[in-house]
């Protein structure tokens, strides 16, 4: 039997290519942009910081549920490495712009952006931008200007209405082909003060648990310990082993320190210093 060309038995395989992309994405490096977008199988994010000093976030709910993120859980770093946070969502084109909400509350299987209102110096440009909702943290990833006018042009075509897991699939496969778009994984976060009146060593507040390596399994690896140089605004400048592994074992784990962990910065007297911090990379237990 045929549908649209394609032939019914070759679906199942067809579609398990499509599972894999859309579980997340390569890793990409941060770029400051003002544009980042991010997309899977349930959740698609456009964000947008805009010349006339507004920033917008649009959420594509295709999932099964209400999702809601936080405004407070949206955090951003300027290109000098600085953490700026948003204060409140303002507008969605159904309410007052008087009328802000701590949260943007998406329904299953809608579309809707949202103005975001802050206080902070307007910085045009971001390296990186990243979305926790439950006990995921989402990176967006950064897009040129034309990449992002492409990227939201194709969330007009995707129908969220009845649509069939596989042809929602099917449908996102054909308008993003191979592309891949920010990255997903599980976190910790950890309530701490990133500004200190006194004296303190630098605070680990965002870590993740990484996928080991079929290497690192091979071996047995389960944690690794790692030695980190941190700038005054407790950005990651390096990142080095400090025991006997192979790098390659352990390189995404690396990778994530560098470009995912968020760290309060040491303090002396008051000022933030750049500092080196020890820190232990566990790896997320796989299940069978």
């Amino acid at each position: 039997m045929k549908i649209r060309g394609f032939t019914w038995f070759l679906l199942p395989s067809f579609f398990l290519t499509v599972a894999v992309f859309l579980q997340g994405a390569s890793h990409f490096s941060p770029t400051v942009s003002s544009f980042h977008v991010y997309v899977d199988s349930e959740m698609l994010f456009a964000f947008e910081l805009t010349p006339t000093q507004e920033a917008f976030v649009e959420i594509l709910n295709l999932g099964e549920n209400r999702r809601c993120l936080s405004v407070e859980r949206i955090t951003m770093r300027t290109e000098e490495g600085k953490v700026i946070k948003f204060n409140s969502f303002l507008y969605d084109g159904n309410t007052s712009k008087l009328k802000g909400n701590s949260r943007a509350c998406v329904r299953q299987k809608t579309r809707r952006k949202f103005e975001l209102g802050y206080n902070f110096e307007f910085p045009g440009k971001v390296r990186k931008v990243v979305f926790l909702i439950g006990r995921q943290a989402f990176r967006l990833q950064p897009l040129s200007s034309s990449e992002y006018e492409s990227f939201v042009k194709n969330l007009e075509k995707i129908n969220v209405e009845g649509t069939s897991d596989y042809l929602k699939m099917f449908n996102l496969r054909v308008l993003y082909g191979n592309s891949f778009y920010g990255s997903k994984i599980r976190y910790r976060r950890v309530k701490a003060s990133r500004l200190s009146y006194g004296n303190r060593s630098p605070i680990t507040i965002l870590r993740t648990f990484p996928i080991p390596t079929k290497e690192a399994l091979k071996k047995g690896i389960t944690s690794v310990s790692v030695s980190l140089k941190l700038d005054e605004n407790g950005e990651v400048l390096k990142v080095v082993l400090t025991e006997p592994v192979e790098a390659e074992f352990v390189e995404p784990a690396l990778y994530e320190v560098r470009n995912w962990w968020d760290f309060a910065p040491g303090f002396k007297e008051g000022q933030p210093v750049s500092s080196e911090h020890r820190a232990t990379v566990v790896y997320r237990v796989l299940e069978q």
